[in-house]
């Protein structure tokens, strides 16, 4: 695992020089440089999606959450998502990290049960997206057919996994995924104290499913996911576009999202989509009629705004375990 991440890393490099050669170097630092003091309007704009997220997460949290929590909520939110901007394994790993930093006040089980479904209805909000997507190609940008068909039916792939995986969830997700490890392993992982430990977590990710009014609850989460992400990135690259005085469609920059989102997922193994993101930026701009250098600057500048949220994330979890320390 270790030598493919170093493998897709350094392609991921190549790709960057090779856009840069391609754009030119000189270009692209000039229009990041004129984005100006717009970029800390931009990176200010997730201040509001991150509250959104918070309260999708919220709503599927089955225990009291006060004013207070939720302000440490949204903390939490930031602090475990810090580890997204590493690669699509970090995201997995920042998700226990959010109940662990609540844990004082969220029971832990509960709080690790909340977050795999946060988890589930941000995909199923992706899987939104890319509905988004395609409708708006066929609808208004009248963009190649073959373009439409392949969205269409990873789309399809998407809705037919995240099915079987909120099924699985309602029957015991952990219990089959644990089914799979070999017997001589699972006999020493698996303690009775642990076991006991995994059925009370399936309860707990089941509870959601129990009634038609926490199905609500886990719909109006999906709901929360997909605006909160889809209004402030959409937002994000037409300020972007605006700052640098370049005439744009706000059709255009949701689709340019949409789009960089469906290659980034499907290319989820390299690391911090290094290459990947400003290559589909660029792709789908060419698609458009824009000039196609301008994603390289649209990439650019959206990782350091999630640098500089990825920051601020690691200062949270430091402030909490200095405080723990304490």
């Amino acid at each position: 695992m270790k030598k493919a991440r170093y493998i897709f890393l350094i392609i991921g490099i190549l790709i960057l020089v090779f856009l840069f050669k391609t754009f030119g170097f000189q270009k692209t630092i000039l229009q990041i440089i004129s984005v100006g003091w717009g970029f800390w309007i931009i990176v200010s704009i997730f201040i509001v999606s991150h509250i959104f997220l918070t309260l999708g997460w919220k709503v599927l949290i089955n225990h009291p959450v006060s004013f207070k929590t939720f302000i440490l909520l949204i903390f939490a939110r930031i602090g475990g998502d810090s580890t997204s901007s590493i690669n699509a394994f970090g995201s997995i790993a920042g998700e226990p990290l959010k109940a662990m930093y609540m844990k004082d006040l969220i029971p832990l089980q509960v709080g690790l049960a909340s977050v795999v479904l946060d988890r589930t209805a941000h995909s199923v909000a992706n899987a939104l997206m890319f509905l988004t997507g395609i409708i708006l190609s066929v609808c208004i940008l009248n963009l190649p057919v073959y373009l439409t068909v392949i969205a269409s039916g990873f789309f399809l792939l998407t809705l037919i996994v995240l099915a079987l995986i909120i099924q699985k969830q309602r029957e015991g997700l952990l219990d089959f995924i644990i089914s799979f490890i070999p017997p001589r392993f699972s006999k020493k992982l698996i303690t009775d104290q642990r076991q006991k430990k995994i059925k009370e977590l399936d309860e707990e990710i089941k509870y959601i499913f129990s009634s038609t009014s926490h199905i609500r609850k886990f719909i109006i989460s999906v709901l929360l996911h997909y605006f909160a992400v889809t209004i402030s990135c959409t937002l994000e690259i037409y300020l972007i576009v605006y700052f640098l005085n370049i005439h744009f469609n706000i059709y255009h920059a949701l689709f340019l999202y949409v789009f960089g989102l469906f290659l980034t997922s499907v290319m989820f193994f390299m690391p911090a989509n290094l290459g990947t993101s400003e290559g589909s930026y660029s792709l789908a701009l060419k698609l458009l009629g824009y000039d196609p250098s301008l994603g390289l600057t649209i990439g650019i500048v959206r990782r350091l705004r999630t640098f500089v949220w990825s920051i601020i994330g690691i200062i949270i979890l430091m402030s909490a375990g200095l405080k723990k320390n304490e």
